[in-house]
């Protein structure tokens, strides 16, 4: 794999101290956690563990400001209505802004984030990610199917 898009290069150890995911597979089945152990004043609301589908678009600034964009297959890991985690075989870095796009029967919008946590994971990266610019009916949309999952869970 190559060297990171963005970022200085060695984000994919420093930033992996503490993990995103409370522990077990985001990729299998429905899971709700609250705050991870240690992470209590940072987490304030309920994460879903899923294994979605997404492509990512990824831009970069080119000289004379431009920008070079492409995409990226990955997963939806886990999400809430602040942030979420995404995986992919594609080494991203920290800072970067991912637009994503979900299946349209997913009923999820499309999302911006902005990437605050990697993990390496075998041969994929785990990105932990800060949602960014959620217009308020997309936000809305975000808790209504947060909500109707964990009411299907229970």
């Amino acid at each position: 794999m190559g060297r990171p898009i963005g970022g200085s290069g060695g984000e994919t150890t420093a930033a992996a101290e503490r993990p995103y995911a409370t522990g077990g597979s985001a990729h299998h089945g429905l899971e709700t956690a609250l705050s991870g152990e240690g992470a209590g004043e940072r987490r304030r609301s309920a994460r879903l563990a899923l294994s979605i589908p997404l492509m990512m678009s990824i831009y970069q600034w080119q000289q004379e400001g431009a920008f070079s964009g492409q995409s990226v297959q990955g997963y939806l890991c886990d999400l809430s209505d602040n942030g979420l985690q995404v995986a992919s075989e594609f080494p991203l870095g920290l800072d970067m802004f991912v637009v994503l796009h979900f299946e349209e029967q997913s009923a999820l919008p499309p999302m911006i984030a902005r990437i605050i946590r990697i993990e390496a994971h075998g041969d994929a990266f785990h990105y932990g990610c800060m949602l960014s610019a959620l217009p308020p009916y997309q936000r809305i949309q975000l808790e209504e199917y947060i909500e109707n999952k964990l009411r299907q869970a229970r």
